[in-house]
């Protein structure tokens, strides 16, 4: 289920960004508390604000994150269980919009920022936003952390500067009000994988469109380990991500709305993933477990966590 937004009489179209207007959406979840300082730091002048939304399991790390809020630049909100990414992103969202912010910035607690990142990108949102176009997100391209910026995970050609695409990682996206309330929240039910594309998906449906600017880029790592076979670095999840990637996958390919491409190119992928990961990578007995279970789970239209429920959503937040 996609999480809605009741459209009332906002206004819907919104005025000429800048950084003060943003409000950034940091999603953590049992985290390196010295690390996600360190990340904090890189983005707190480049925002107006930020919303620290957490679904760390760990007690003791859901007190140490609730205590960052020292300062009137963050605000943390404390899911006390893991809600998943998508519910945890809408809570930040609204939370923002009740604020009165103009456009979210979502990041991932292992994001780590460039400087003028934000406001190069607020900068080609208001140029797209002058020629009336209906924007959904516009990202950065994202590049491999563990090497160069060059190592791009999507590589356009030509010589625009700015590209409109199919989908982008949530994680970077500058976000519109406009377009959270017109298109709704992330769907919930998904939990996390694919969470970002199909909510790109959702609004080409309706007519908003994805982009993302070569002026800016952004490090991402894919996985938490890697594996080197027949020359290629490949990137390893963690084996329960295996249940969400499949689960969520077979469940877009009866989606009328999403491409084409996506459900060809995936069903190779998907074949390749089943293989390698259960004959290759430790521990093997497990992730086939996983990669099975999302696999029955998506035939029988399971929704929700791997249990197929989400916890109770009370939740803790200083004021």
């Amino acid at each position: 289920m996609a999480y809605s937004i009741g459209k009332g009489n906002l206004q819907m179209t919104d005025s000429i960004l800048t950084i003060q207007n943003v409000c950034g959406i940091l999603v953590t979840y049992n985290p390196n508390v010295e690390e996600l300082k360190e990340n904090i730091e890189s983005v707190v002048h480049q925002v107006g604000r930020i919303c620290i939304v957490d679904n760390s399991t760990d007690t003791i790390l859901q007190k140490k994150v609730l205590d960052l809020q020292q300062e009137e630049s963050l605000h943390v909100i404390s899911n006390k269980g893991n809600f998943g990414i998508a519910a945890a992103q809408n809570i930040g969202m609204k939370w923002a919009l009740q604020k009165g912010f103009n456009a979210f910035f979502l990041l991932d607690q292992d994001s780590k920022l460039m400087e003028e990142t934000v406001f190069k990108l607020v900068g080609e949102y208001n140029d797209i936003a002058s020629q009336n176009q209906n924007i959904a997100c516009i990202g950065p391209l994202a590049f491999d952390r563990d090497k160069t910026e060059e190592d791009v995970y999507h590589s356009y050609d030509g010589d625009e500067r700015i590209i409109k695409v199919q989908q982008t990682l949530s994680s970077g996206s500058l976000i519109p009000k406009n377009a959270f309330i017109q298109i709704g929240g992330m769907e919930e039910d998904l939990f996390i994988d694919l969470v970002d594309y199909e909510w790109c998906w959702r609004a080409e449906k309706i007519g908003y469109s994805t982009y993302v600017t070569k002026e800016v880029k952004m490090a991402h790592r894919l996985g938490e380990d890697r594996y080197h076979f027949l020359g290629k670095s490949i990137g390893v999840p963690s084996p329960i991500r295996h249940y969400y990637q499949f689960r969520n996958t077979l469940i877009m390919f009866n989606r009328s709305y999403v491409p084409l491409s996506f459900k060809l190119k995936y069903m190779i992928i998907l074949l390749f993933k089943f293989f390698f990961f259960s004959l290759f990578v430790k521990p093997r007995s497990v992730r086939l477990r996983m990669i099975s279970k999302g696999v029955i789970d998506a035939l029988k239209g399971v929704k929700g966590d791997i249990n197929g429920d989400r916890p109770k959503m009370v939740y803790e937040s200083k004021s």
